[in-house]
């Protein structure tokens, strides 16, 4: 089975990392790229697509952000499987500060300086604890263009998208702090899991993509 990993927002596959997945699986990082003048999510998921092979079953998981491009990409190509891990399916499923009008006004205040720079804050809201965690993130986000972050911030806003498809396997924490998951209609809820939990409780997040996926 070939399965295609899309990180958070602008993170690479080190947030998979922990991960143990059964070694018959062709595994693919897709990275993210650029972003162009004007780009939208849909014009942006597009783009993405050309980097899948169709030729063949596969499986899209992703994470976050990556959960929202994933229903995206479900629009062009046809996954036997999406696996949201962290994310929502449909904008009902966002809490409400991403529903203010007022907060994107805000977010458009903030210096793009300021967006890539790991505080407390961050580290309570992802649900990291130790210091090998705070590591990855300040790491991540040092690596992850502050342009980047406030367009997919953005387009996180302005997501429209009211329908599930009927291939979504949604996993989400009790304890995460970003997207809630009594707001979410999950599949399958992790007690205790943050919105990190895929590398804090990666061998259980690893046991259920496993079953999940070797069912097909």
């Amino acid at each position: 089975m070939n399965v295609y990993f899309i990180s958070g927002l602008g993170a690479d596959e080190r947030t998979f990392q922990k991960l143990v997945l059964p070694k018959h699986w062709s595994i693919t990082h897709i990275p993210w790229l650029p972003i162009e003048q004007d780009e939208t999510l849909l014009s942006y998921s597009t783009k993405l697509s050309k980097l899948f092979d169709t030729s063949k079953p596969f499986v899209v998981v992703g994470l976050s952000f990556g959960g929202i491009v994933a229903i995206e990409l479900a629009k062009l190509l046809q996954p036997k499987l999406i696996i949201l891990i962290s994310s929502i399916a449909t904008r009902q499923e966002m809490p409400f500060y991403f529903k203010k009008p007022g907060m994107l006004k805000l977010l458009n205040t903030v210096p793009t300086t300021l967006l890539n720079k790991a505080s407390r804050f961050n580290y309570w809201f992802a649900g990291m604890k130790t210091t090998g965690e705070k590591k990855l993130i300040r790491d991540i986000l040092y690596n992850t263009s502050p342009s980047f972050i406030k367009w997919a911030v953005n387009e996180i806003f302005l997501w429209e998208n009211e329908v599930k498809p009927a291939n979504v396997f949604h996993i989400h924490g009790t304890s995460d702090r970003i997207f809630f998951c009594h707001k979410t209609a999950a599949d399958m809820k992790v007690k205790g899991g943050s919105h990190f939990m895929v590398y804090t409780k990666a061998n259980l997040i690893s046991k259920i993509l496993s079953d999940k996926i070797n069912e097909l």
